[in-house]
């Protein structure tokens, strides 16, 4: 290899890979590229189910992030993702706020939306005030310019988020020793299996994943605002342009 080629090699090589990483199926390598957005934006290896943590540090970070605790948590933990995560809520919220601003409503009006998004919420399981709450709070990121990193239209669907944290907090619980990486790639296929339906690429997915993000922080209505979210719109940039890119290897 040439001078000039092995520096082309070496600048448009910008993820991290764990040396040493045994090889990967096809149908791991898919899965774990469900969670790229995530390893791009904190230099997680691409290559391998790990987040490079030391069992105690990775289940401080379980109990802390996930209210994991140990290994009795982490059925629920999975399940949540897999059967509910916040597409559910998205669902709802999101046709709602939309509808506020193409019909102009005020504020008595927007607080009279909010209510309907509650029963519609409580009428499909939901948590009706969680779900009023989180409509609030998306609303008024939409009118701070919380949107304006997002895909224009919206996707209809945030499963790519719910699916991505699969794999995200996977890493963590095969480095705190809860599970194995046998037991965590197969709940990793069953997060494929609900993601590949719903979007026809990996940018549409990358697109979703980013909209899930910012939704999720608008669950908090005094602070809704994602101030990170450019760090991921851009993760998301590079998985779709960098040529070491798993998502330029795997077929969506």
């Amino acid at each position: 290899m040439g001078f000039l080629s092995s520096l082309k090699s070496f600048f448009s090589s910008s993820f991290h890979t764990l040396e040493g990483a045994r090889p990967l199926s096809d149908a791991e390598q898919r899965g774990l590229a469900l969670g790229a957005v995530y390893a791009a934006e904190g230099s997680l290896p691409m290559n391998a189910l790990t987040m490079e943590a030391d069992q105690r540090t990775a289940a401080r970070l379980l109990a802390g992030a996930w209210d994991v605790h140990g290994p009795q948590d982490v059925e629920n933990t999975y399940a949540f993702l897999l059967t509910e995560g916040h597409r559910g809520y998205y669902a709802v919220v999101g046709p709602a706020v939309e509808a506020t601003f193409e019909q102009r409503l005020g504020r008595r009006e927007s607080e009279a939306k909010a209510d309907e998004v509650a029963a519609q919420a409580a009428a499909r399981g939901l948590d009706g005030a969680r779900a009023r709450e989180w409509y609030l709070g998306w609303l008024a990121s939409a009118k701070v310019g919380g949107h304006g990193e997002l895909v224009d239209p919206l996707p209809a669907s945030v499963v790519a988020w719910d699916a991505a944290r699969v794999v995200h907090v996977s890493r963590l619980l095969v480095d705190a020793g809860f599970v194995d990486e046998a037991r965590a790639y197969a709940v990793i296929a069953q997060a494929v299996d609900l993601a590949r339906p719903a979007y026809a690429s990996w940018k549409d997915f990358g697109d979703a994943f980013c909209a899930g993000r910012a939704f999720w922080k608008a669950s908090n209505m005094r602070d809704p605002l994602d101030s990170e979210i450019g760090k991921f719109t851009s993760a998301t940039r590079s998985l779709l342009e960098q040529e070491d890119s798993p998502w330029l290897t795997v077929r969506w």
